[in-house]
């Protein structure tokens, strides 16, 4: 197998400039539009990584899914500028603000105003930037032809295995939900759950005596999520392996690399193990989705590397 230093140096100079990118849009978009006063004011120094970590952190797993999504589509322009948002925004933002929304309750400081508004606002904005930036550097505005798609997909097909892989989705909600998060101390108290661990056959029975509708909720967003990705399988031109991996760390780190940030919402105690909860669970559910819904199209360059 050879080895082309040339691309990869590309590649390499693509992520840290899409990786340095994201920290420059979401300063300037934070600056713009700045979250509450009366809210900043109770965030603590640091989150669960430190503040310079954190940032670090976030940009570099920005630019790489986006980056490796970006140079993996066979689309253009606009085309390739809408996947990144729907991944970028889908992923980081509106999933995460829906569950935020849903478990109102638990967040006071955004009772009473329009925050979680804001919220998805600036998330909006960043991913918009954002990926109008990597459009550019993977060569999208060019006129050069790309590669071609490696995967058809038809409605027939998300439709099909989007029925019981969002039925999986709620397996997975709960069981990670469970077995990681509901573990800690900290996170039952903050969701005004039990002080000591009670068995999940009593959790679960509580959870669904109390919000009845949580099971249908969840199986929404695990339409939702699948959403987010049709757009990157819809034009991919790589490996089915590639696929996966990226689908992946889509899922599992751009919703939660942002719990890293020092945030007035959320204690570290708290976020820290939604980290680990969501990556996890949220990251099988997007390899499993790259595995099982987009097929191979014949007469691709993929399916003829496969025979």
């Amino acid at each position: 197998m050879k080895i082309h230093f040339k691309t990869i140096a590309g590649a390499f100079v693509q992520w840290l400039g899409a990786s340095i990118g994201f920290m420059v849009c979401l300063t300037l978009v934070n600056m713009a539009f700045p979250m509450l006063a009366s809210i900043m004011s109770l965030r603590p120094a640091n989150g669960f990584l430190p503040s310079g970590l954190a940032f670090l952190f976030n940009g570099a797993v920005n630019g790489l899914v986006l980056v490796w999504a970006g140079r993996r589509s066979s689309f253009k322009g606009l085309g390739l500028w809408g996947t990144l948002v729907a991944l970028s925004f889908g992923t980081q933002t509106l999933m995460t603000q829906i569950e935020t929304a849903y478990f109102i309750s638990a967040f006071p400081l955004l009772h009473g105003n329009f925050e979680v508004y804001a919220i998805v606002w600036r998330g909006l904005l960043v991913a918009g930037l954002l990926s109008l930036l990597v459009t550019w550097m993977v060569g999208g505005f060019s006129r050069k032809p790309r590669a071609e798609k490696s995967f058809s997909l038809t409605e027939k097909d998300v439709v099909k295995a989007g029925a019981w892989l969002a039925a999986f989705y709620i397996a997975l909600y709960f069981l990670f939900g469970y077995f990681v998060a509901w573990q800690s101390q900290a996170v039952r108290l903050f969701y005004g759950g039990p002080q000591e661990l009670n068995s999940i056959v009593n959790q679960l029975g509580q959870t669904f005596m109390n919000r009845p509708e949580i099971i249908l909720f969840q199986y929404f967003r695990g339409e939702l999520w699948i959403l987010c990705l049709v757009p990157l399988f819809a034009g991919f031109s790589g490996k089915r392996w590639e696929l996966v991996v990226v689908s992946a760390l889509a899922l599992a780190l751009l919703p939660t690399a942002q719990l890293a940030f020092a945030n007035p919402l959320m204690p570290a105690e708290v976020s820290v193990m939604h980290f680990w909860e969501v990556s996890i669970s949220t990251g099988i559910f997007g390899a499993l989705c790259a595995w099982f819904i987009p097929k191979e199209r014949e007469g691709s360059p993929q399916s003829h590397r496969e025979k």
